[in-house]
């Protein structure tokens, strides 16, 4: 499977905004890129500058979730047209102190669900409580009750991130997400969240959009009819 998604993005084409799209025969692959994407953890401090995207808390330390944002697909792809869309992350590694013994941390599977984000948000200036230097989250991390984020994830089987799991691309269906935005919903992106985030032990980490390797930062495939 990687290695067909890794070969159809290698034949994408460039069209408008930067969107690039690749024609299957059957229809058309649009690659979304990322445009926003940071991880909340503390109240009072901005964490847009790390390589990483941290979800779930680990013992000693806050919980975590992360937002990332996408372009919006072209006008030309309609929502009755969209047969799917997948969101890929790069899963890096499961992180634990390093002084921390594994009886304490363990590396447990996490279990990962999206949900669509329904307020906008600022990477730069985003926190656990805020979600811009003026506008405030209405709970903390997201109100998952259609406030802040849509209560309904959007696959409800999570992507389970098991101990040991090798680097790379993870994929997470967004379909509805994408079709909502092309049907006039603002696009504020989603959020990415455990749903065991609160069990002990390793926090998931995958690579940001500050990554300095851009082969590794998120995208989404929007398969279109034709």
């Amino acid at each position: 499977m990687l290695m067909i998604t890794l070969l159809m993005v290698a034949f994408l084409a460039h069209v408008t905004q930067g969107v690039t799209r690749y024609n299957t025969g059957r229809g058309t692959v649009y690659k979304l890129s990322v445009v926003q994407d940071v991880t909340l953890e503390r109240p009072n401090r901005n964490f847009n500058y790390l390589p990483f995207l941290l979800v779930s808390q680990h013992p000693g330390y806050p919980n975590k979730r992360s937002l990332v944002k996408f372009e919006q697909l072209p006008r030309y792809c309609p929502a009755h047209k969209i047969v799917s869309a997948k969101m890929y992350l790069y899963y890096v590694y499961a992180h634990k102190a390093s002084w921390h013994p594994i009886t304490r941390t363990p590396f447990i599977p996490r279990y990962m669900q999206v949900h669509l984000v329904k307020k906008s948000w600022n990477e730069y200036q985003a926190t656990s409580s805020k979600r811009s230097s003026y506008a405030y989250w209405s709970k903390r991390y997201l109100g998952l009750d259609n406030t802040d984020a849509e209560a309904v994830p959007q696959d409800r089987s999570p992507v389970v991130i098991f101990p040991y799991r090798p680097r790379g691309f993870v994929e997470f269906d967004i379909t509805r997400a994408v079709r909502s935005w092309q049907r006039g919903v603002p696009n504020h992106g989603l959020v990415i969240r455990a749903i065991n985030e609160f069990q002990r032990g390793r926090g998931i980490r995958f690579a940001s959009n500050a990554d300095r390797d851009r082969s590794r930062h998120a995208y989404v495939l929007v398969l279109c009819r034709q």
